[in-house]
């Protein structure tokens, strides 16, 4: 057991939690959406006087990591995916408005064929099953070519003209504090005591001052290889977009090209991260920039998002009982590690990092 008086100690890992019993109070209310979402579909999409569809007749095409599901229902032979969306916790609206902008502005975006905001219902464009996950991993000799044409739809993204909540200091200081809370502490079982917070607190001084001094732009928030679709007819097309803020430039190329769920090698990531440099020399700010440093600022970008996401993961574990998605949480901390041990200014948080995370970033040593 490695532990320490002054810095904290490992208690092990806290997977088992009440995770299950969410998980199956939500099963129950998720079948009576389901119930709901079929007599509303019928009214929506079938002709008068032909039986009501059933539960039975729909597919689950996936659920995320928010309350959200998508659903097919084959027997209407048409191409279109049904969202379940409960309004107290998923509403709509900002997904409709995002989706209307995105389209307005030359984005493939879903088309909305029926909604209905008071129960949370959507029926929208069904671009397929086939992610920019799998065409990566399918296509290994040409992912630089596919990560060239993504970040250019990016580039077209990042300069969407709408009104759109800002990626504000507390919000980035709201999604790093997941990683003590729900990370360190749940996940981990680590104590932290008065010698971790100084050093944590300078790491997010550092990282919100970065941020906040690059330029905001429309972003995604989830710029990945999940939420990037390959239709069969071609092209790309773009899903949950419903979170997105005015916020810093590099925040999307980093969920991109430091995507939770795949990774690419460094030289690739610099070369992207430079051409996309230069895509944006006409904003003053950019101009002002050296290659250098603005591939230091993506790092930092990076390290911000990573923390919050291995915060997100651990919560997504222990609080609704989606452990898949443990399995991300390896990776994420790679990247931390990474970053922190290549910039000087994050060198005490990443000796804390060595003594008490890294390398066991599971905890299943004790």
């Amino acid at each position: 057991m490695r532990h320490s008086k002054h810095l904290g100690f490992r208690r092990g890992p806290r997977i088992s939690h009440n995770g299950g019993d969410q998980q199956r109070t939500r099963s129950r209310l998720m079948d009576t959406r389901l119930r709901q979402l079929s007599h509303w579909a019928s009214a929506q999409f079938l002709p008068a006087g032909q039986a009501t569809l059933s539960v039975a007749d729909f597919v689950s095409v996936s659920d995320d990591a928010s309350f959200r599901r998508y659903f097919r229902c084959p027997k209407l032979d048409r191409a279109i995916v049904f969202m379940d969306a409960p309004p107290d916790k998923e509403p709509l609206q900002d997904f409709l408005a995002i989706g209307n902008a995105l389209s307005a502005a030359g984005v493939p975006a879903p088309e909305f064929f029926a909604v209905d905001l008071e129960t949370g219902f959507l029926a929208l464009s069904d671009f397929g099953d086939r992610q920019l996950l799998g065409l990566v991993q399918d296509e290994p000799d040409a992912v630089l070519s596919i990560l060239s044409e993504v970040t250019g739809l990016l580039n077209t993204v990042a300069r969407v003209d709408c009104t759109l909540p800002v990626y504000s200091e507390s919000m980035l200081r709201a999604e790093m504090d997941l990683f003590p809370t729900w990370y360190l502490t749940r996940l981990l079982g680590l104590t932290l005591t008065d010698a971790f917070w100084p050093v944590w607190q300078d790491v997010c001084d550092r990282l919100v001052a970065s941020a906040l001094a690059e330029p905001q732009v429309f972003v995604h928030r989830d710029f990945h290889s999940r939420n990037i679709m390959v239709p069969s007819k071609g092209g790309l097309a773009l899903l949950d977009f419903q979170d997105a803020v005015r916020g810093p430039l590099s925040y999307d190329l980093v969920s991109l090209l430091k995507d939770c769920y795949i990774e690419y090698e460094p030289w690739m990531q610099q070369e992207l991260v430079e051409d996309y440099r230069q895509a944006w020399l006409s904003d003053p700010q950019v101009q002002a920039m050296t290659p250098i440093a603005f591939f230091q600022t993506f790092e930092r970008m990076g390290l911000q998002r990573h923390l919050k996401c291995a915060g997100i993961f651990s919560r997504l574990c222990l609080r609704d009982g989606k452990s898949r998605y443990l399995n991300d949480i390896p990776m994420v901390m790679k990247y931390v590690a990474t970053v922190c041990q290549s910039q000087p200014e994050f060198r005490d948080f990443f000796q804390w990092l060595q003594a008490f995370v890294l390398p066991d970033p599971m905890g299943r040593s004790t």
